[in-house]
């Protein structure tokens, strides 16, 4: 039998991924926001596709939130085993819905140094 699942996942492309950030990101992690996005279904396809790790999913761990200038995208950060290593949910706020997800290495991105302390 043919397993097809309602909600698969779909990284982002590195084009689809910049375009979701508009002309800038604001950090929104502290603020309320009206009727979130529920997350932590696709979280659990990404934790059975071991790109997630399973204790981020348990505990439904936020690094940081993020919201592009046209509120059209909200960035939701979880955090990884690497330090400054990120798997984004990008959600689509007008559809209502998620969009995809990225692998996103700030190492690699902005060369920032590795603590080794």
């Amino acid at each position: 039998t043919l397993c097809i699942m309602s909600k698969m996942t779909q990284e982002l492309t590195e084009i689809e991924f910049k375009n979701s950030f508009g002309n800038g990101m604001t950090d929104i992690t502290e603020m309320e926001v009206d009727e979130p996005i529920d997350i932590w279904d696709y979280v659990e396809k990404l934790t059975e596709n071991k790109i997630v790790n399973r204790i981020v999913y348990e505990k439904e761990l936020v690094e940081k939130v993020y919201r592009n200038d046209l509120k059209t995208f909200d960035h939701i950060l979880l955090p990884t085993e690497k330090q400054n290593v990120f798997i984004t949910i990008v959600v689509d706020l007008e559809k209502k819905k998620i969009y995809g997800h990225k692998i996103l290495d700030l190492n690699k991105e902005y060369g920032i140094e590795e603590n080794t302390d």
